[in-house]
């Protein structure tokens, strides 16, 4: 492969990381992008000193990173995944040009990725004639048996496939190539649990190829810097409405019918280059420049964080989950990637039967008590009591419930968090973002909506 300039190769940065100001390093549910200013506006207004903050659910970083630039902050969040992403973007370790030409080229030609499809071809090549059968002679029933029966995960945990004859062979030959290349399970995690079913075959194999490099960096302050632009890059890749990983594609209308816009779907994401995607995720991470504060990265739940911030945090943010979806069901893939484990899988009981999850979820995927109805008041009343005992102010986001709309209700009322922070605060203030919408899971007529007042803040000093 010929070596260009790493500029040249990556076509390092768009206008919307110019400013270094923003960083949107996934798809994220409730992210708060568009009100980041007026977030750090509020702070700052009860904070003129601009003391250390903590952001206490730091989920994808965006408020993290933000208030980076002024404040020290500890970012807190109990997902694995997260904790990547805050470290590459807060306390950024930036490799140089060379060892990012050599890693990016390493990855591409590698023996392991050469091995590997060839092990998986016959199943790779299924797919894509499925794909194109289903874009120009709208045959999509390929494509449709992938999507629902194509998951390598689910035929090695119950050794039989509902899949076609042909799908099912592809999927039992393919297994037994990697186990023949010595291919290990931990070195096929991508492929096997979310091939076929979230990403294409090939883009599965791609992905763990680039996992498999950065489990070989030498130099492991890199890690983080890598791993954080494999995450972004899933997150780009992955074939979902939204972009989420909350379920996988129901390739087929209530009626049994296959969707008419299921190839047309699938060719957009599946077509799309890992490799490709990487470079532009890797260049926008290289980018990124240190601030004058050496920033604390926790990886764990919010009340034992909130017995381990730094001494001199005077500012906690906090924007837990309100309703009874867990957050953990639409990242568990960016979590299985970074943590690079083999996870049991979750079930479920459909007509008194055992199966698995068709999201493939996590069995141990974490469970808010924020979500559950009747953990969530105590849950609050920790997280306001501690941070009260240390000495530091409260910011709380909340998106109060429209009931007008078919919105999904919150697990705690606004009335109810009012009065557990008066429990604890003498100076308790509601201040409205303003006209602000989420953005949705999915599409409006198969998802509730979300409130057109969607987001108010409770400040507690």
């Amino acid at each position: 492969m010929q070596q260009k300039t790493l500029d040249n190769q990556l076509n390092l940065i768009n206008s919307e990381d110019s400013s270094n100001e923003i960083f949107r390093p996934i798809h994220y549910l409730g992210s708060k992008l568009r009100i980041l200013d007026f977030l750090e506006n509020t702070i700052d207004s009860i904070d003129a000193s601009r003391g250390s903050v903590c952001d206490l659910f730091s989920g994808s970083g965006s408020v993290s990173f933000k208030l980076s630039k002024t404040r020290k902050v500890t970012s807190v969040d109990i997902q694995n995944y997260s904790k990547v992403i805050n470290s590459a973007i807060l306390n950024p370790s930036i490799p140089d040009n060379s060892t990012i030409e050599e890693f990016l080229n390493e990855c591409e030609n590698s023996s392991f990725l050469e091995r590997f499809l060839d092990s998986v071809s016959s199943l790779i090549e299924f797919e894509e004639m499925g794909i194109k059968s289903a874009v120009i002679e709208n045959k999509p029933i390929h494509l449709c048996d992938i999507l629902e029966n194509g998951s390598v995960i689910s035929y090695e945990i119950l050794k039989k496939s509902k899949a076609s004859t042909i799908l099912a062979k592809n999927i039992k030959n393919s297994i037994k190539a990697l186990g023949k290349e010595n291919i290990p399970l931990n070195k096929s995690i991508v492929f096997r649990y979310f091939g076929g079913i979230y990403f294409s075959y090939k883009q599965s194999v791609e992905i763990d190829a680039i996992l498999n490099q950065i489990d070989t960096l030498v130099n492991k302050k890199y890690e983080d810097f890598f791993m954080a632009a494999l995450l972004s890059t899933v997150s780009d890749a992955v074939n979902t409405v939204g972009k989420q990983f909350a379920q996988p594609i129901r390739p087929r209308k209530s009626n049994g019918e296959i969707k008419p816009t299921l190839g047309k779907m699938a060719n957009k994401d599946r077509g799309l280059s890992i490799f490709s995607l990487y470079k532009k995720w890797i260049g926008r991470y290289s980018k990124l420049i240190s601030t004058p504060f050496q920033h604390t990265i926790l990886n764990m739940d919010y009340s034992v964080a909130l017995n381990h911030l730094p001494n001199d945090t005077s500012v906690v943010y906090a924007d837990p989950p309100y309703t009874r979806d867990h957050y953990s069901r639409y990242y568990h893939v960016l979590e299985t990637v970074s943590l690079r484990d083999n996870p049991e899988v979750s079930t479920m009981v459909l007509k008194g039967k055992e199966l698995l999850s068709r999201g493939l979820y996590r069995k141990k995927r974490h469970q808010s008590p924020f979500c559950i109805r009747s953990k969530a008041p105590d849950a609050f009343d920790i997280m306001f009591s501690k941070t009260k005992e240390i000495g530091a102010k409260l910011v709380l986001s909340y998106s109060p419930f429209n009931k007008v709309a078919k919105v999904h209700p919150r697990v705690v009322s606004l009335e109810l968090l009012t009065k557990i922070a008066k429990k604890y605060y003498n100076n308790v203030e509601l201040i409205s973002v303003g006209n602000f919408s989420h953005s949705k899971l999915n599409h409006s007529e198969k998802h509730l909506k979300a409130s057109s007042n969607a987001e108010v803040l409770l400040v507690c000093q």
